[in-house]
């Protein structure tokens, strides 16, 4: 029987294989995957064969590939938080159709790469992934040598066929991940970066501090010279409360000699009244002598009449009548020298009594006067009474302005004291703003060179990903000067490349798709990115001879050109996202 019996190959004859492969549908890239694999049309015809045996088991293959996953709890969290297990069992149904298919193209390709792309944001692990797809390579695996085992060649031909294609897949899958993933952490760095770059207000902080220390050092100046007002005034409050209490106590003694002043006018007035009284009683006597002087003044009119007439009767008598008639001129004589006398003593008394009007009318403007006085001097005792309780409240007020002076003057040293730890505590404060600085600065510096690490890997970036790159890059070139600016970090000429040199200006005289070289925003973009170069340079050399205005005015302009470049960048993501 033995002759009968066809020789079965060993495990290592059918890992031989060649290192061409005839699939011609896909990249060089993917031949390459499919050469080191052995996977050829031979290799996709086993496979479709391997189809008619593993269809009819799809559903029961699915589910007992998903009730496995459920009972992991993290890979179930992932399920219920991203999807669900009927929509899955839809997807995995027809990445099962397409692998048994077998039609290995571009489109074949990009399914793949999706999904790769599907688990890098869903943040499904490699681990999980590989051995989920291991799990399912078993399952088909196990059912083609339970169905083929008593025909080991077709057997080992559909195994190999299966485990090669599914391990493309797999390989495929798991690139794109790491590739998705590295990318995720590629431009989660750029962006906390860009962010970093931001941070652009410690120059802010640091010339604010040098102002609130110059504020400070004008405001100490003050505190002092206020300080010393203050003392000034205390003293003038001082020596006017001094001489107030002298005018308090003046004042006193004037008011004792207003007082005595008002008592002796008080004894005038008394007096005046007592004067007064007697010229009215003088003026009463003289009209009674001039009442008296009247009937003497008639007494002898009325003597002489009767001496006149003893005249005339003495001369009728005759000889006898002669005696009588001296008599009769005697008393005529003495009659005439009567009215002589009245009309003397009448005169007087009416001189006298025009003196006595005078002096009663004299006496009454003296008496308006005295009244006057009494009443001003009254109202003057009253004002000064006022005034020296005044000059009391004057003082006391200017002696709590004195102490409250002392108090102000303590108050205002004890801000200059203040201010002086505001001043250390602004230094202390601007040192820190500083090292804050550098260390942002070393940290983005460490964080640059992170992400320039996933730059010497196997990641394959496309026109949107070198966009945000580049955007980073231009970021980072405008922080650099920025830093350098503020005297973190050095920088020389020969440091600032050429902007053909940097990785956007390879990616922008690349051979790139007429589709981008012909945009009217690529075509602008060459500008201002030659700008951002330009003064970037600039600025490193004018900040190297030390011209800081130089330097400072190149920086604004680099920040110009770079915002630019920024938005001239980010149109042309949008115009790709678009295409």
């Amino acid at each position: 029987m033995s002759i009968f019996t066809k020789k079965r190959k060993s495990w290592n004859e059918y890992m031989e294989f060649s290192r061409l492969t005839d699939i011609s549908q896909v990249g060089e890239r993917a031949k390459e995957r499919l050469m080191f694999l052995g996977i050829n049309q031979d290799t996709l015809n086993h496979v479709k064969d391997a189809a008619h045996i593993l269809l009819p088991y799809k559903a029961k293959i699915i589910n007992q590939f998903y009730g496995n996953l459920q009972s992991v709890d993290h890979l179930k969290n992932i399920i219920l938080q991203h999807s669900s297990i009927d929509r899955l069992r839809q997807t995995m149904e027809r990445y099962l159709d397409q692998l048994l298919h077998a039609e290995v193209n571009q489109e074949y390709i990009t399914t793949r790469i999706i999904i790769g792309q599907v688990h890098s944001r869903i943040h499904l692990t490699a681990e999980h992934f590989i051995s989920a797809h291991h799990l399912l390579i078993q399952f088909m695996t196990s059912i083609l040598m339970e169905k083929l085992n008593h025909k080991p060649h077709q057997m080992m031909q559909s195994v190999l066929a299966i485990q090669k294609l599914a391990s493309y897949d797999q390989q495929l899958i798991v690139e794109v991940y790491m590739e998705e993933t590295f990318k995720s952490f590629l431009f989660g760095v750029s962006d906390l970066l860009n962010h970093t770059t931001q941070l652009d207000t410690t120059k802010q902080l640091i010339v604010s501090m040098d102002k609130q220390m110059e504020e400070s050092h004008s405001v100490t100046a003050a505190t002092e010279e206020m300080s010393a007002s203050i003392q000034e005034v205390a003293s003038h409050a001082i020596r006017v409360a001094e001489g107030t209490d002298q005018a308090v106590q003046s004042a006193d003694q004037s008011k004792v000699v207003i007082d005595s002043a008002l008592d002796d006018i008080g004894q005038v007035g008394d007096v005046y009244y007592q004067v007064m009284s007697q010229v009215n009683h003088l003026d009463q006597e003289i009209e009674h002598t001039q009442e008296v002087v009247k009937i003497i003044r008639g007494i002898a009119e009325q003597t002489n009449l009767l001496a006149l007439n003893a005249s005339i009767e003495a001369a009728r008598a005759g000889e006898h009548g002669r005696g009588f008639s001296v008599v009769a001129a005697e008393v005529r004589k003495l009659a005439e020298h009567t009215k002589e006398q009245i009309s003397q003593i009448t005169s007087n008394m009416d001189s006298l009594r025009k003196v006595s009007t005078q002096v009663i009318q004299q006496i009454k403007q003296t008496g308006d006067l005295v009244e006057q006085s009494v009443t001003g001097a009254q109202h003057a005792g009253e004002a000064l009474t006022h005034i020296v309780s005044t000059m009391r409240e004057i003082s006391e007020t200017t002696s709590q302005i004195a102490a409250m002076s002392e108090e102000q003057s303590a108050a205002v040293m004890d801000i200059a004291e203040r201010n002086a730890i505001i001043h250390d505590h602004s230094t202390t404060a601007q040192v820190i703003a500083k090292e804050t600085a550098r260390i942002i600065y070393d940290l983005s510096s460490k964080m640059d060179e992170y992400r320039n690490s996933f730059f010497r890997i196997n990641v394959k970036l496309n026109a949107k990903d070198l966009i945000r790159v580049a955007k980073t890059d231009h970021l980072l070139w405008k922080w650099k000067i920025y830093n350098m600016m503020l005297g973190i970090q050095t920088a020389d000429s020969t440091q600032v490349m050429s902007h053909e040199a940097c990785r956007l200006g390879k990616w922008y005289y690349s051979d790139l798709p007429s589709g981008i070289k012909n945009s009217s925003t690529y075509k602008e973009l060459e500008q201002p990115h030659k700008e951002v170069h330009q003064f970037a340079e600039k600025a490193v050399e004018c900040y190297g001879k030390g011209n800081m205005l130089s330097a400072g005015q190149a920086l604004e302009k680099l920040e110009q050109a770079s915002d630019k470049v920024i938005k001239l960048l980010s149109k042309l993501d949008g115009d790709l996202s678009i295409r």
